[in-house]
């Protein structure tokens, strides 16, 4: 029996709660395994408990989930078993992350706990990556579990890519026009505004206007930008944390239709990737429509996704409540092919790689189409600072030359 002064040590479990029946990981300090068996009861049955490795492995993003599935496809696929696997992972170095995990990984694996287990164990995996992982372990495919995962996150990191080169350059070009107005006003205007003062000068309504403008940003430009900072940090917690909110704004940026595009076409390859790999992997379609959900970046994806899980559950057809949900009728057209010809996988395989392939081609339109635009609006806004200046002299030549 341990001793009162004994020293706490640091326990992680798996739990099954018993109301939503969904696992979840969580921490807790005992003097002992019996003790910590004991606290960790309290929240459900427990699934997996084991001490804990020294420190907090880090959170992994869609890169390292990238470089860790793509590596452990090729090293299980190379005859190396799960702890080999992950120790030349750890071994190889490349992405720091990905190595602290790994050591947390090798820690859960080697007292016994399952690959699955030792990823929710560790808090650095979503429960996509935890789900197919356990399915691929119960249906002996851990590798094309990893084949999946690798495709899923590829595909994800070339549309983040995509979207990053089409926004990339009329961003740079728009803040470095903006910057420019700016050290205009603030460097050159006060000059030119002392010179008129002494000529004289009867300032047109447009000077006038950006005289007092700079002379506004000179005196309360800490006010102007903590104005700024304020309303965007608060519009983003709102936003973040109130569900009203959060959909009014997606509602009204998806009813533009160049945005609406650009960020409708991610979130059904998401939920059409997902849907694939659960399916492919044999997990039962109201999990994988949680797992979908979860992906999901936009709150009206996940409801949409809440609707069809409700009426798969209540027994109507996957491809019906995809249907009533109005999601893609190419998607929910695709689902029903796939299931009345028991060739859902081939089906949902197309439906990505046509839907990927429009949006590439959109995005490369939206980027040559853009460029101009950006150049248009730099020219317009400089343009317009210019001939608020030097209207004035235009018409200061003509008495001077008479004077």
């Amino acid at each position: 029996m341990a001793t009162t002064g004994e020293k706490q040590k640091v326990f992680r479990y798996i739990v099954v709660k018993n109301k939503s029946n969904k696992t979840v990981a969580h921490t807790v300090k005992a003097r002992d395994m019996e003790e910590a068996k004991a606290k960790a009861s309290k929240a459900g049955l427990i699934v997996e408990i084991t001490e804990a490795p020294p420190g907090k492995a880090p959170k992994l993003n869609e890169n390292d989930l990238y470089f860790f599935a793509s590596n452990l496809s090729s090293f299980v696929s190379g005859g190396f078993n799960i702890l080999e696997a992950l120790e030349v992972l750890r071994d190889r170095g490349g992405n720091r992350k990905a190595s602290a995990v790994a050591n947390h990984l090798i820690f859960y694996v080697s007292r016994g706990a399952s690959l699955s287990a030792a990823l929710q164990l560790t808090g650095s995996f979503p429960l996509l990556f935890v789900n197919l992982v356990k399915s691929g372990e119960r249906s002996g495919t851990l590798d094309a579990a990893f084949v999946d995962l690798a495709d899923f996150y590829k595909t994800m990191k070339g549309l983040e890519s995509k979207i990053s080169s089409a926004t990339m350059y009329p961003l740079i070009i728009s803040i470095m026009a903006v910057l420019a107005v700016i050290a205009y006003m603030v460097f050159v205007l006060p000059a030119m505004n002392q010179m008129f003062s002494t000529l004289g000068a009867q300032l047109p309504g447009i000077t006038v206007f950006v005289i007092n403008m700079a002379d506004f940003f000179q005196h309360s430009w800490y006010w102007v930008i903590g104005g700024i900072l304020l309303v965007y940090v608060l519009f983003r917690w709102l936003v973040i944390n109130v569900l009203s909110i959060k959909r009014f704004y997606e509602r009204v940026k998806l009813s533009i239709p160049v945005i609406k595009r650009v960020y409708i076409a991610p979130e059904y390859l998401r939920l059409a990737k997902t849907l694939r790999s659960g399916y492919v992997n044999g997990l039962p379609v109201v999990e994988v429509l949680n797992l979908t959900e979860g992906v999901m970046e936009h709150q009206l994806f996940k409801d949409k996704i809440a609707k069809i899980k409700e009426q798969v559950i209540a027994g109507a057809p996957l491809y019906e409540a995809f249907k009533e949900a109005d999601t893609d009728p190419l998607l929910w057209r695709t689902i029903s092919i796939g299931t009345e010809t028991g060739n859902l996988d081939n089906s949902l395989a197309r439906y990505i790689d046509i839907t990927q392939e429009e949006f590439n081609r959109f995005l490369d339109t939206l980027t040559a189409a853009v460029e101009p635009f950006a150049l248009i609006f730099v020219g317009a806004l400089v343009g317009f600072i210019v001939i608020s200046l030097y209207l004035p002299m235009f018409e200061m030549i003509p008495a001077l030359l008479g004077g």
